[in-house]
């Protein structure tokens, strides 16, 4: 977009030029021709002049030329930006020329927080997304926009809903118990919350700031890495109307591989005999009649399997789903302002029937200059969203039944008003009656302003002031009818909540620019207030489900309501030195006081340094290594916290408490927390090494990183004496260590009319525990009432410990020579589950459960490869981790065939002579199969084709046809082009628990994804 609006600004220069009294003497030969770029595009508005005269002339819209000049005259072409570049005239009549970018215009400028720097004075890890790289994947979420662009940033999808958030982790999970997301900066305003309120079309670049000493001017809450988003401004030209609009459709994509009905009552029949067998049955009871649905087989499965249906309930769900956007802005600049102003509507169907979201957003960034010394400005951005969502990721939702009803059950069935099938669970309810009859609305405003002036004090140093707010409301409604509720009265909920953020900064800027060197001072004060509160209540008791508004019930079921509040008061300075453009110093310190923390611990202090050295300006680089165009060896060392705790974590609590006095219960409160006055942050201390590497014309760029990231004062709850009336208190006493390096590759593969590029990113890190608790004693996370992760030192963090699996007893005689390798059964049959004695003692116990894997992977990568030839482009998107995994409680299998089961079971053990894989055991319900093991576990590593994305930009020569137009772009886009995975092309991050202690934890819940085929078209006018 920069060159665009250049090459307009260059066309109307060319335009008064054409226009004005002055005119080239004529001489004997005419020159013409085209000027562009190396990639073959087109250059508006290049001075071609004869060297050594005044005779010159300016390309035109088609990048052509038209001039006069004498045989052995030298005719200079330069253009901003671009490398100049003489050709002495001969012969020819027509010279066309081709200009190279220069390396100085390759410095770009990075936003590093409250100002910004050229990258070639960056001394920390910072990595930028521009908005020419979202163009590449038309997305619509922010979070999307970096996922596997950056390394050492983890963008997690825990779910395929529209409208949901995903989680980002930079360089590891640095808390046990509290917030592992970054900070988001919106224009400098640090946000609550999640992006959605953002259109993507907004943004002109994301910069991430990685390591402490880039965070460390964010103080207290950089320890999770900080992102800066920055909108976009007008620029200095005529008013640009910039239109794009998009349609897709989006087909189901993950797919999860259960039994169809014939597979499914052989393995009923198969189940429930063996289960009956199992606890006990007398066989010589009638198949129907045996004790409840657990072990009774419908007479139909022997004698006509086929009057049943064959329901594939997961596609009965699904649909194609249609999704559209439109965003339209208009953007400017005078002599004393400049202004962007944009809408954006998104209107997403989910590709699970009744979900849906939209949002309705506006953008005004404007800025005034009033005088030689005053600049005001207001960004300004208002949103509107709405989304449904029947319980999609819920375990007992319909996605989740969808997977487990058997497809013998009716369309109506598993319902009150349909009846349950007596042979199938009854708390399975009908997948389409749950996406239909379950109604979740979430209803949400955003309101974020921002009012600053600059006040230029001399001509070098500047003072700015802003004020800002951002306003968050959100309506919640929920509706579950009586059909679908098991008998029970239907019911709804009604919640609302208010998040009102409050911003005060105030900064001084002093540059100074010297001959040999450069310095920038930064000073400042800032102060953060948040409010926030929430109101709910439930009722039940409504006469029919025709009126769903709360007054139409007669039973209040439950009412609540709470308000926190906390603030921030901040000193930030920092300094930036470069000498002779090859050594910089860049130092920052930041004091927070916090209301969050104990009142001897408010305040924190967090310092941060770095140094670069440009080596490739040194002329003996210059001499020996030619072909080196950059080369810059940084280090850094910071300090950050993280203050993402309860407001009121060190103060000790009331809670409700009921007692009774003169014979009657009474309401009151009594203590429910501990307090701890000396309760401070978590620490931060990151120590970076890197190189930039450049060569060629820096054609190909490489960054290395390597860094460890150590974290103290965790916040553990630790055993206190029994006296003080608790058992546990909130202290600051753990350490974690992040480790490991990370790649970035960027080479122009192919330059000329047709080029190549590609960007390539990989990142390592590994997590451990180093200290817990007085006493070391590791924490162990439960689900479900299933221990199922392990936290101790020497081992990441979370990690899940199970007994690991050893195929399954494979007849009477392997049963009889290890026996003691069985758990829960000490009996154990053909075809149970074999366990590892991993300490050789010969006995399976609690000894012998084992680190079996993590879900964090240790190696992230992403792949881009960019294609242009003429107008057209093509972009492929690839990513992938490996080395991870997730649990799926599902695989405990308690009701077996009392509803549908995984296609997995194809491959179980029948007997002796069909030992099917010798992993999945036989069809029988054990407690072998609910004890938490690595059959549990599965293979979160993929890699996928994540986007293709083809696109066509008309040429100039047809669009100066049409005088209001000045661009025109349009483009294909598909997503989710194809996943190699082991887990049914699902998230790989599972929705049911993603928390540090017990992370990717499915329960047969997940959302699933989507491939999208999306159209469309962008226009400038």
């Amino acid at each position: 977009m920069r060159k665009n609006l250049l090459k307009l600004y260059l066309f109307l220069t060319f335009l008064l030029l054409c226009v004005s009294p002055f005119r080239l003497v004529a001489q004997e030969n005419q020159i013409k021709g085209i000027v562009s770029e190396v990639r073959g595009e087109p250059l508006v508005g290049v001075n071609v002049v004869v060297k050594g005269t005044t005779r010159g002339t300016v390309t035109d819209l088609n990048g052509e030329y038209f001039l006069e000049a004498k045989k052995g005259e030298t005719l200079v072409f330069s253009f901003i930006g671009y490398d100049s570049k003489e050709i002495v005239v001969g012969n020819l009549s027509t010279i066309h020329v081709s200009l190279d970018e220069s390396a100085l215009a390759l410095q770009e400028v990075v936003a590093i927080g409250y100002g910004k720097l050229k990258s070639s004075q960056v001394t920390s890890s910072i990595t930028k997304v521009s908005s020419e790289d979202l163009e590449d994947r038309p997305v619509t979420r922010v979070d999307q926009a970096i996922q596997g662009k950056i390394a050492g940033v983890y963008v997690q999808e825990t779910s395929g809903a529209p409208g949901k958030s995903l989680n980002v982790k930079v360089r590891g999970t640095g808390s046990i118990n509290y917030g592992a997301s970054p900070l988001y900066v919106v224009d400098g305003f640090p946000i609550s919350g999640d992006l959605n309120s953002i259109s993507p079309s907004d943004i002109e670049s994301i910069e991430v700031l990685k390591d402490a000493a880039s965070a460390a001017i964010y103080g207290s809450r950089g320890a999770n890495g900080v992102v800066l988003i920055t909108t976009k401004s007008g620029r200095k030209g005529k008013p640009v109307i910039d239109l794009n609009v998009s349609y897709g459709i989006q087909k189901r994509f993950s797919k999860v591989d259960v039994m169809n009905r014939d597979e499914y009552i052989e393995y009923a029949i198969e189940e429930r005999t063996n289960s009956y067998i199992y606890n006990g049955g007398d066989l010589s009871v009638p198949e129907s009649d045996r004790d409840n649905y657990k072990y009774a087989i419908d007479p139909l499965w022997r004698t006509n399997p086929t009057s049943f249906p064959d329901h594939n309930w997961q596609e009965l769900i699904s649909r194609t789903a249609p999704v559209q956007n439109y965003s339209v802005s208009v953007s400017g600049a005078g002599e004393k302002s400049k202004y962007f102003i944009s809408a954006n509507y998104l209107d997403q169907d989910g590709i699970i029937i009744n979900s849906d979201y939209k949002r309705l957003s506006f953008r005004s960034n404007v800025e005034v200059d009033a005088n030689k010394y005053l600049t005001l400005g207001l960004n300004l951005q208002t949103s509107y969203s709405e989304r449904n969502d029947p319980d999609t990721d819920s375990s007992q939702g319909p996605i989740s039944r969808s997977i487990l009803v058997a497809p013998i059950v009716g369309l109506d069935q598993q319902t009150v008003k349909g009846g349950n099938y007596y042979y199938h669970a009854h708390f399975f309810l009908n997948p389409i009656a749950l996406a239909k009859e379950v109604e979740n609305q979430s209803r949400g405003n955003n309101y974020l302003a921002n009012l600053y002036a600059n006040v230029n004090i001399l001509d070098n140093l500047v003072f700015k002031s802003s004020f800002g707010a951002n306003i968050t409301t959100y309506n919640d409604k929920y509706y579950k009818t009586m059909n679908v509720n098991r008998g029970n009265p239907s019911y709804g909920s009604v919640s609302n909540s208010l998040r009102r953020n409050l911003l005060t900064e105030n900064t001084l800027n002093y540059d100074l620019e010297k001959k040999d060197w450069s310095l920038n001072l930064l000073a400042g004060f800032t102060y953060q207030n948040e409010y926030f509160e929430n109101s709910s209540f439930q009722k039940s008791d409504f006469p029919d489900d025709d009126i769903k508004t709360p007054n139409a019930a007669t039973k209040i079921d439950s009412a609540t309501g709470s308000a926190t509040e906390w603030s921030l008061i901040s000193y930030l300075a920092r300094a930036n030195l470069a000498y002779m453009n090859r050594y910089i110093l860049t130092a920052s310190i930041r004091q927070d006081g916090s209301s969050r923390f104990g009142k001897n611990n408010h305040w924190g202090t967090f310092p941060s340094v770095s140094a670069g050295w440009l080596i490739s300006e040194e002329e003996f680089i210059k001499d020996a290594l030619p072909a080196v165009s950059n080369m810059k060896l940084r280090a850094s060392y910071g300090v950050v916290g993280n203050n993402n705790i309860g407001d009121y974590s060190s103060i000790g609590l009331m809670s409700n408490t009921n007692y009774i006095f003169n014979g009657n219960k009474v309401g009151g409160y009594s203590p429910s927390s501990f307090s701890n006055p000396d309760l401070g942050w978590e620490k931060t201390q990151t120590t970076d090494i890197g190189i930039d590497l450049g060569f060629v014309k820096n054609r190909i760029n490489l960054s290395l990183d390597y860094y460890i990231a150590n974290t103290k004062d965790l916040l553990l709850n630790v055993p206190i004496p029994q006296i003080t009336g608790f058992g546990t208190a909130l202290q600051n006493i753990g350490k974690i260590q992040n480790r490991g390096f990370e790649v970035e590759l960027m080479t122009k593969n192919i330059v000329g009319a047709f080029n190549w590029s590609t960007n390539f990113n990989l990142s390592y890190n590994h997590n451990e525990v180093k200290q817990l608790g007085p006493d070391g004693s590791p924490i162990i996370g439960y689900q479900e009432g299933f221990p199922i992760t392990k936290t101790e030192i020497g081992e990441s963090i979370g990690y899940y410990y199970l007994f690991k699996t050893d195929g399954v007893f494979k007849d009477e005689e392997d049963c009889r020579v290890n026996k003691n390798m069985s758990y829960a059964n000490k009996n154990p049959q053909p075809g149970d589950i074999k366990y590892k004695d991993m300490n050789g003692d010969g006995v399976i116990d609690e000894q012998d459960k084992t680190n079996c894997g993590n879900n964090v992977p240790k190696v992230t990568w992403g792949l881009t490869n960019n294609f242009s030839y003429k107008g057209i482009e093509l972009s492929i998107f690839m990513d992938g981790v490996s080395k991870c995994n997730l649990i799926n409680l599902g695989k405990k299998e308690t009701t077996q065939s009392r509803g549908n089961v995984r296609g997995y079971w194809r491959d179980r053990w029948r007997s002796p002579e069909q030992p099917g894989n010798g992993r999945v055991p036989r069809a029988c319900t054990t407690d072998n199969l609910t004890t938490p093991s690595d059959w549990w576990l599965e293979d979160a590593s993929f890699w996928r084709i994540r986007n293709i994305n083809i696109a066509y930009n008309f040429p100039q020569s047809l669009i100066s046809k049409i005088s209001f137009i000045s661009n025109c772009r349009i483009y294909f886009s598909m997503d989710n082009v194809y996943m190699h995975d082991h887990y049914n092309h699902m998230a790989q991050n599972a929705p049911f628990s993603n928390s540090n202690l017990t992370p990717g934890v499915d329960y047969d819940s997940g959302y699933p994804l989507a491939r999208t085929y999306q159209f469309g078209i962008n226009v400038k006018f």
